[in-house]
């Protein structure tokens, strides 16, 4: 049992960060709070959730490409699984991503974006039952989100692949892999512009299958 004891240590899938991109040369810049209610992990270890606070920005390279990056804090919580219920303290998170603008029809409203995010975190070394636990968090994800815009909101809804991969070396030398058990979800989700010059934006999002889970950010374009 002891053999995969740091698996709670994986944070969670990415959020998208919506589908705004911020025209060339221009930055966007928020806060988004992600909370992950449930992911199941693979050797019956259970599920994770979490509650992450993430400081976000966002590049705008072209009218087409976005670069995003993220720093924050999280913490983790595994039950139903081969170990006890365990809460683990707040740790060190970040990543970066990019999405391109693949179509784009203003008749209609109607975007599609591609994207692909990666986290990486490294929490706190954990002892368990006189065991010590370092672990390092790789967690990939690309989607492809289909939006519909209207005057002041945008609906947006797709398909996402992710890969959450924990690295962990058990007492220093035993060194182990530990991934997620499913990788295919869906993503849905609502954006809300304030003001006539539409600079503020709400942004909701639930993931689901793979995940359950559901961000909010709020962020103004510069």
């Amino acid at each position: 049992m002891a053999l995969y004891g740091a698996a709670p240590d994986c944070l969670y899938a990415a959020p998208s960060n919506g589908t705004r991109m911020p025209p060339g040369g221009k930055l966007e810049s928020g806060y988004e709070y992600n909370v992950m209610f449930e992911r199941p992990m693979s050797h019956s270890f259970g599920d994770l959730s979490t509650q992450d606070h993430l400081y976000t920005l966002t590049l705008g390279v072209f009218d087409w490409l976005a670069l995003d990056g993220q720093i924050g804090l999280g913490d983790v919580t595994e039950k139903n699984g081969k170990l006890p219920t365990l809460d683990y303290n707040t740790a060190f998170a970040g990543g970066y991503g990019f999405r391109i603008r693949a179509y784009d029809n203003k008749e209609w409203g109607v975007r599609v974006i591609l994207g692909g995010e990666h986290i990486c975190v490294h929490p706190q070394v954990r002892s368990i039952n006189n065991d010590k636990y370092e672990a390092i968090l790789d967690d990939w994800q690309a989607s492809a989100l289909v939006a519909k815009d209207f005057r002041f909101v945008t609906v947006y809804t797709g398909m996402k692949a992710s890969d959450c991969q924990l690295i962990y070396t058990l007492n220093k030398h035993d060194r182990k892999r530990v991934s997620s058990d499913q990788h295919i979800g869906l993503i849905t989700g609502l954006e809300v512009y304030f003001f006539k010059d539409k600079k503020t934006r709400v942004n909701v999002e639930g993931r689901f299958f793979d995940e359950t889970a559901l961000s909010t950010s709020v962020s103004y374009l510069f």
